[in-house]
């Protein structure tokens, strides 16, 4: 696959979040070439026939959108192109799909289906504006019967609803089947945004488990201690010898709580998740 590649004659700055401010003004022919590992935010001027190119690893997608700005209102001046190679169909934010379950205040973004994409400028824009390109995941409409997904946390990750029942073993391998992990609730914007597209009416599994020592929970999903935690008053159960292993949010006991119960009897909803 051929890339161009251009010598950045302008300072490259990483903040304290990883986030890579590429300003282009001091380049001339805007060749370049970057690999977006986390996210890079490309700030202007940019020049008329500027061709910028970006790709992340091979399994990932890439997002982008406009810093305090109107997309709708940038794409007069560029268009970004789906893949590295000069036939490469241009993005559209009507032909983008809507996920039903993605939060409504998210900004415009533009989507790509593969590891790279191309930004050719038409024009000088007649103002200054920073572009952020993302590394993402795909996100799919549903993963079938009785499911829902969206991007209900940011616009990179993907979360998906099962609204069968079954026990924590089981949801854990429906989430697998699908590429994805059952999910852990690591803050509480986390939690709170996957409630509110959710709700809490019915329970819903989560992979935190202490199966592997009793009293020390564990996120099964990414084998991290929670640093966050939201239980229910008096739980989890202390007892030597109880048998409520994994934990699940909601319903009417817990609430938006959290509970501790039987891993095995239990019947529960869940939520699965992907991160870029």
């Amino acid at each position: 696959m051929a890339k161009l590649v251009g010598v950045v004659l302008a300072t490259l700055f990483v903040s304290s979040f990883g986030n890579a401010v590429v300003p282009l003004g001091a380049n001339k022919d805007c060749g370049v070439y970057n690999f977006v590992d986390n996210e890079i935010v490309i700030d202007g001027p940019f020049n008329e026939n500027c061709i910028l190119q970006f790709e992340t690893q091979e399994n990932r997608i890439l997002a982008f959108t406009v810093v305090d700005g109107d997309m709708k209102e940038a794409l007069r001046f560029f268009s970004i192109h789906d893949g590295l190679e000069s036939d490469s169909p241009i993005l559209l934010l009507e032909n983008q799909k809507i996920l039903e379950a993605s939060r409504k205040d998210l900004p415009a973004a533009l989507y790509t289906t593969q590891s790279g994409a191309e930004i050719r400028f038409l024009k000088a824009p007649t103002s200054n504006f920073q572009l952020k390109i993302q590394k993402a995941v795909i996100c799919p409409f549903n993963l079938g019967v009785d499911s829902q997904c969206g991007r209900v946390v940011d616009e990179v990750s993907c979360y998906c609803a099962t609204f069968t029942n079954r026990n924590q073993a089981d949801q854990t391998m429906y989430c697998v089947d699908n590429k994805m992990k059952l999910i852990s609730l690591e803050n509480a914007t986390e939690e709170e945004r996957v409630q509110a597209a959710w709700g809490t009416l019915s329970p819903f599994w989560t992979s935190l488990t202490d199966t592997r020592r009793e009293g020390t929970w564990l996120w099964e999903s990414s084998m991290t201690v929670p640093e966050y935690t939201n239980w229910y008053p008096g739980r989890p159960n202390s007892v030597a010898s109880n048998t409520d292993d994994c934990m699940a949010y909601g319903g009417a006991t817990y609430l938006t709580f959290w509970g501790d119960v039987n891993c095995a009897t239990t019947m529960a909803h869940a939520v699965c998740e992907a991160q870029p």
